[in-house]
């Protein structure tokens, strides 16, 4: 016999998933108990938030493949997890979120923290399921982690009633979920083939969800021995070695204009997994449906297939048996060769600093100093455009940033990182903004003594937003100017050390000195407002 809360844990590790986050709530009460007896299998982290509870676990799915799990409370923690649910959902990242919810006898009467998930979770989430009896769990618990990770992965919501949590249920089998296997044509390659022979401007795209290490050396072998280049979609940037010859840059809110020319002459599209959204086309006003430009789409799922960007040739598979399929093709390149090589050379002159750009500078060093395994997390602001241009991926599950553009992403990405290895560098970037929204875990940075390096680029303004204020309306800043704590004596007042620096030198010398402490540090950078990103300005006379 045992409790409901005890089998729900029971289920899950089944499924081989033993890192939880949560913020505790009495609402799930029993599976906190089941913990108790079974710690030595689970690794929870106890998070002062719902929604970096939630995106740590969503950074776990990006991490392994598999879900992350988070478990909130209903109403408020439901609320505040659900910026969590919506970036995995944005991002195609797996994740199982357990909302504890009201006893099932008070349902309907607006009992207290009384709402309907499936109302509210329903356009954001793959499904949304309620576990109303015991000897349900775990077949929903294994349908949801088979959803979550079949075809576009994507986030599941399970409300848990509170009183079923403490009901005994005996005789279960705990079911294991195993693989879809996934099929390619083995003409795919030929298809391929032929289309490469009748291009002249041939372009590979690397989408969201579902990647790994193989597809990077897969691809990486494709598209170098065919001379093809190579752009990776929004924040996908870590899809290939940004170190590789054939690799010339990302999609992003501020492509460059040799970029977005390379793309939109390409007259033969080769797009593995995600999908073409409004960031990576420029608003859809990149790759609008053209009959003299031939796309291939290999994508999870049926669902990330012509939702912009029309496939002559569709194929859904998963992205690993897609790009076994192609990685021994080889074509005569003679054609767009020179075309790659240009490309390339125009990505090392973008990613090159200059010499009066501090913050590019620091960068730059970053990526120069640090192993090919560390971890850069962010989440959103104009900061995100430094480290973007400056830094170079070369493995993938470096690189935590959301799709969604979510603030206050970075932190809990960064401290699921260490969790999960923290033998390799965890770099988390922060700006001001963005920072302080998740900076309550700093507290769960310390009582668990993760050596997380955290920087905050503090320029005094939520950047993004002062941006676009001075190109609509110059000088005329409303809203957007932040007075900040001194974030380095915030770090020292949670036992964690703290620097403050204004150029590279300093930068490097706090970096250096945290690396080797292996010891949590905050290194608060300190800039000019003005220079509003690596190529814009803020002036008298607006935005230049």
């Amino acid at each position: 016999m045992s409790r409901a809360g005890h089998v729900l844990v029971a289920s899950l590790l089944a499924q081989g998933l033993d890192h939880y986050t949560c913020v505790p709530g009495e609402s799930f009460l029993p599976v906190l108990d089941a913990i108790v007896d079974l710690d030595d299998r689970v690794d929870l982290t106890v998070c002062r938030h719902e929604s970096p509870a939630a995106h740590m676990a969503e950074a776990y799915g990006k991490l392994t493949g598999r879900p992350g799990v988070c478990f909130v409370t209903r109403g408020p923690g439901a609320f505040h997890a659900s910026i969590g649910v919506h970036t995995a959902d944005q991002d195609a990242t797996p994740l199982l979120l357990f909302i504890g919810q009201i006893s099932r006898a008070d349902r309907g009467r607006g009992a207290f923290q009384e709402f309907d998930s499936h109302q509210v979770f329903g356009s954001i989430a793959k499904w949304v399921a309620t576990i109303d009896a015991p000897r349900r769990i775990p077949e929903t618990i294994a349908r949801a982690v088979r959803i979550a990770t079949s075809g576009r992965p994507g986030p599941v919501v399970i409300e848990l009633p509170e009183d079923m949590l403490y009901e005994d249920v005996e005789g279960l089998t705990l079911p294991v979920v195993a693989p879809i296997a996934s099929a390619v044509d083995a003409s795919i390659s030929d298809v391929i083939g032929d289309a490469l022979a009748r291009a002249s401007r041939p372009l590979v795209v690397l989408g969201r969800g579902g990647w790994g290490e193989e597809q990077n050396g897969n691809v990486r072998e494709f598209a170098e021995a065919n001379d093809l280049p190579v752009v990776a979609a929004w924040r996908c940037q870590d899809h290939i070695d940004n170190d590789a010859p054939s690799y010339v840059g990302h999609l992003s809110l501020s492509t460059e204009p040799d970029l977005a020319r390379l793309v939109e002459e390409s007259d033969l599209v080769i797009g593995f997994g995600g999908h073409f959204g409004d960031v990576d086309t420029a608003g859809y006003t990149l790759l609008a449906p053209d009959a003299s430009r031939t796309v291939i789409h290999l994508a999870h799922d049926g669902f990330d297939l012509d939702r912009y960007l029309h496939a002559d040739i569709a194929v859904q598979s998963d992205s690993v048996t897609a790009t076994r399929a192609v990685k021994g093709l080889r074509v005569d390149s003679s054609a767009w060769a020179p075309r790659t090589r240009a490309a390339r050379e125009d990505w090392v002159r973008r990613s090159t600093p200059t010499a009066d750009d501090e913050l590019a500078n620091m960068v730059s060093w970053l990526a120069d100093r640090l192993p090919d395994d560390a971890v850069i997390s962010n989440g959103a602001g104009n900061y995100a455009v430094w480290v973007h241009r400056y830094y170079r991926y070369r493995r993938y599950g470096t690189q935590l940033a959301p799709a969604n553009g979510a603030m206050s992403y970075g932190l809990p990405a960064g401290i699921m990182a260490s969790v999960l290895d923290g033998t390799r560098p965890s770099i988390v970037f922060g700006g001001d903004g963005c920072f302080l929204m998740s900076s309550m875990e700093l507290a769960t940075v310390a009582s668990r003594g993760l050596p997380v390096i955290m920087v905050v680029v503090n320029n005094g303004a939520y950047g993004t937003i002062r941006m676009h204020q001075e190109r609509e309306f110059p000088g005329r800043s409303s809203g957007t100017s932040l007075v900040n704590p001194d974030f380095a004596a915030l770090a020292r007042a949670h036992g964690i050390g703290g620097s403050t620096v204004t150029d590279r030198d300093g930068f490097a010398a706090a970096i250096t000195a945290a690396l080797e402490a292996g010891a949590p540090h905050l290194v608060e950078v300190l800039t000019d407002v003005a220079r509003i990103s690596p190529t814009k300005r803020i002036t008298e006379a607006g935005l230049v």
